[in-house]
């Protein structure tokens, strides 16, 4: 167990106590020279404190946040090589011309062992036709089930854990499909029809807290800086 909180509540007493001074009954001033103020080595020591304390919360924030990101790496991309750069993309665009091939698709796919691989095509030829960057849609299907591999996709053949409507072949809740490829073509129809053409949704900012809601217990913010770091990598970003 790490010791960092430990030593946090240990400086904090320290600095309580400081606070509260040298304690004591309280003893008359004799007369001659006024001594110091007895609090004014307990201000110092509670200031050094204090700074002391901001630096080791900024340190250990940092330290977390960099193991945060090191765990999305190492699940998201099998073979990191360096930290894209995500700022790139801005709010991430998703309409556009393919910014990833088919090999790329494929080459991604096995690294997972995902049971979609035979399907990269498909990934890409309806990227394509819907005019939406295949690398977005690799990137919701990494993310929503680590290509297929967790969770209910791998019962219902679906790339992004699209929630199913009332009379609609589903499971657990969500869409079912008989294929791969079926699913593949229901989400980009789902992201070209409804959240780009009727809301007028373009971008990952805009998309993913409707697609992903924090009231549907996800993290709204770590959701759209994995799409992003995915498909920052992929492009050489």
């Amino acid at each position: 167990m790490s010791t960092f909180p430990r030593r946090l509540r240990d400086l904090i007493a320290t600095a309580a106590q400081a606070r509260r001074g040298r304690g004591g009954d309280h003893q008359p001033t004799p007369r001659g020279p006024r001594p110091p103020a007895p609090g004014r080595r307990g201000c110092v020591i509670v200031g050094v404190l204090g700074v002391v304390t901001s630096i080791v919360l900024v340190m250990g924030a940092s330290y977390w946040l960099g193991r945060a990101v090191s765990r999305i790496e190492s699940r998201y991309w099998p073979t990191p090589t360096r930290t894209p750069d995500i700022a790139a993309l801005g709010p991430g665009v998703v309409v556009g011309s393919p910014s990833i091939d088919v090999a790329t698709i494929q080459r991604v796919l096995a690294q997972y062992h995902s049971p979609a691989t035979a399907d990269a095509q498909a990934i890409y030829d309806d990227g394509v036709q819907h005019n939406i960057d295949p690398a977005y849609c690799l990137a919701f299907f990494i993310h929503e089930s680590a290509a297929g591999t967790q969770g209910v996709a791998r019962t219902t053949y679906s790339i992004g854990n699209i929630r199913a409507k009332p009379g609609e072949p589903s499971y657990d809740g969500y869409r079912l499909y008989s294929s791969w490829r079926e699913g593949i073509a229901d989400w980009y129809r789902l992201i070209d029809d409804l959240y780009v053409h009727q809301w007028n949704l373009t971008t990952v900012d805009a998309i993913v807290p409707v697609y992903a809601p924090s009231t549907d217990n996800n993290d709204e913010a770590t959701y759209i800086y994995t799409i992003k770091w995915l498909v920052a990598g992929w492009r050489g970003l």
